[in-house]
């Protein structure tokens, strides 16, 4: 008589290299609400910053005016932008 094995069932893996603030509707795509999200989602992918050309403007901005920092530690194929203040960046009063 043979006896049969359960197999382990099998697991598919989903990688997206797409970061929240690329998600953002075309109507919500400004340096605040980018903030808003990074400050909840500090990741963008370098495929991101390469293919959205306004959200590679509003990082921009973001950065001149001082309100987020890269870490550069992230590894490839993320970026990590960490607002400076993150209370402000959630909407919330300092």
């Amino acid at each position: 008589m043979r006896q049969r094995i359960a197999k382990a069932p099998q697991v598919i893996h989903l990688c997206s290299f797409s970061g929240a603030a690329a998600d953002l509707k075309p109507r919500m795509r400004t340096p605040a609400n980018v903030l808003a999200v990074l400050a909840k989602h500090p990741r963008v992918s370098t495929f991101d910053m390469s293919e959205t050309p306004w959200l590679a403007r509003c990082i921009d901005t973001l950065l001149s005016r001082g309100l987020i920092v890269e870490d550069k530690t992230e590894p490839y194929p993320w970026r990590r932008f960490n607002p400076t203040n993150p209370a402000t960046a959630a909407g919330e009063k300092a």
